[in-house]
């Protein structure tokens, strides 16, 4: 276990027992885990008010248990909350980091992309494409990368002007116009040289990573995507 301050953001927070606090955190030295932090559930806490999620952390911790104490914390720098629909679109990424990452799994890449992603939220831009960078990382970090560039079975290349499902862990596959789709391929290419997308896009990206992702997820739903999200939107 570190001994020195490591970046770290908390995930997610619950009470345990009446005064203290089992905190999941994603840190960049060693992943997502699991840490108590003794008394923080009391009302004379000063840790309580730090350990909020989207908080930039340095955090220390000891114990050789599954569940380590935290040991110390403190804030790493001045953060902007997101707010209204980017507050609900952090809430989902800390919800994909949960269901997704298993524990002690260092992906520093990830905690990196993460951090870019909550500090775009927290400027108050368009959410959409950071989320969209976010889950393409995420799923290249578990192993799942996606070719947005070539259909999945024939390796040729993805056009504009043609429409596009995709097969779990096979890729794209071209379909017929008149038949139901994902994702056109002006969408994939886009979304691939990670530029901005028109309103149509964005809801074809957004239903391309909401199918991707919901192989790996398996049939239990996201909670977060019940605030935000609705068919067709």
């Amino acid at each position: 276990m570190p001994n020195e301050l490591t970046p770290a953001y908390v995930l997610h927070s619950r009470k345990f027992g009446e005064q203290h606090l089992l905190v999941d955190v994603l840190t960049l030295s060693v992943g997502r885990i699991p840490l108590m932090v003794r008394g923080g559930a009391s009302a004379k806490s000063t840790r309580r008010a730090m350990l909020q999620p989207f908080n930039p952390l340095l955090i220390a911790w000891s114990g050789r248990g599954r569940i380590a104490n935290l040991k110390q914390v403190e804030s790493r720098s001045c953060y902007m909350l997101p707010r209204g629909k980017a507050l609900f679109s952090g809430f989902y990424l800390n919800e994909l980091l949960i269901r997704l990452i298993d524990q002690n799994e260092p992906v520093p890449e990830l905690f990196l992309s993460y951090e870019k992603t909550v500090e775009s939220l927290g400027g108050g831009s368009d959410p959409d494409l950071p989320l969209r960078d976010f889950e393409l990382e995420l799923l290249q970090t578990l192993g799942y990368g996606v070719d947005l560039l070539h259909e999945g079975r024939s390796g040729a290349a993805v056009s504009a002007g043609f429409c596009y499902n995709y097969e779990a862990e096979a890729g794209l596959k071209r379909v017929q116009a008149d038949a139901e789709f994902l994702a056109k391929g002006d969408t994939l290419i886009a979304l691939a040289r990670r530029q901005m997308l028109d309103p149509c896009q964005n809801r074809e990206a957004r239903e391309l990573m909401r199918h991707i992702l919901g192989f790996y997820l398996g049939d239990k739903p996201l909670k977060s995507r019940e605030f935000f999200y609705t068919p067709g939107q």
